[in-house]
């Protein structure tokens, strides 16, 4: 891809920085984009994750329903399947009304699961049969929804080392990387920290009102 579209796309979304891995995952993104497989982006804090799955999206046949991203290690834990799969009206102490969950919101569009490496064991078995049988039941329900939604997932840890280690699923990790991506670290890209901090300064100037 030539550089004058990774800039355009980069200036688009906001995305800062030159170093050869950036433009090496987003050249990557934009090609399977297309591809309505799932995509699971690896990656430390702070490189920009949650950006990638949206410009998937954008760039996918998908990008005229909806857009939907959730932090998994937010979610309460004693709530993570009402979230994701809804519940039916007295489910449980405080379902007053039936409520769908985000599968069912994103119904046609992309899911993005932000820090889906937080999910407990019980939370990712779920997980795993709504992917593969492409349904949902509510919480206290009996009744299978079809859904069809795209899932981008992303974590900050190494799924391959969870994996090995029994805290996720290896079913479940092959399911969702069936593209991976693995963005750089900051450390590696130290000619983009001048960029990155005069980013940020003109945000802040801006914000104010400061002058330059």
């Amino acid at each position: 891809m030539d550089s004058r579209t990774l800039q355009s796309i980069k200036q688009r979304y906001g995305i800062v920085g030159n170093h050869e891995g950036l433009n090496h995952a987003l050249t990557i993104a934009l090609k399977i984009a297309p591809v309505d497989l799932s995509v699971l982006i690896m990656g430390e804090n702070g490189v920009g994750k949650e950006i990638f799955p949206r410009i998937i999206h954008d760039h996918s046949a998908r990008k005229g329903h909806q857009y939907l991203a959730v932090n998994c290690g937010a979610i309460p834990e004693g709530t993570i399947d009402s979230e994701l799969f809804g519940h039916e009206k007295g489910a449980f102490t405080g379902a007053i009304d039936r409520r769908d969950g985000y599968f069912a919101v994103a119904d046609g569009g992309t899911l993005f699961l932000d820090e889906v490496g937080e999910l407990p064991m019980d939370a990712q078995v779920k997980l795993l049969r709504v992917l593969e049988e492409r349904r949902v039941t509510r919480i206290g329900g009996t009744r299978q929804r079809p859904v069809d939604v795209r899932i981008v997932a992303a974590t900050n840890r190494n799924l391959r080392e969870e994996v090995a280690a029994g805290r996720f699923r290896q079913d479940l990790y092959y399911r969702l990387s069936a593209f991976a991506l693995e963005l750089p670290p900051l450390r590696q890209s130290q000619e983009d920290i001048y960029f990155l901090i005069n980013n940020l300064l003109g945000g802040i100037r801006k914000k104010y009102s400061m002058p330059d």
